[in-house]
């Protein structure tokens, strides 16, 4: 049961890592600039950053499904 439930919210981070990297456009057009990402990270700093926190997203969901990060319940 603990394999399957990886596997699911496994899953589930990596299209909710997949949708952050390939709209992010939508997402800060929904949500509005970030104002430390612009200044320190240059022009189009909030969609680098939304970008950024969709790989690290999919990347935690990948070691879910390995096992590495083990599930709280």
């Amino acid at each position: 049961m603990q394999l399957v439930l990886r596997l699911i919210i496994g899953t589930l981070g990596i299209a909710a890592g997949i949708f952050l990297v390939a709209k992010s456009y939508t997402i800060v057009q929904k949500i509005g600039y970030n104002e430390w990402a612009e200044e320190h990270l240059g022009g189009g700093g909030t969609y680098t950053l939304v970008k950024f926190i969709g790989l690290v997203v999919i990347l935690l969901a990948v070691l879910v499904i390995l096992g590495l990060i083990p599930l709280p319940f």
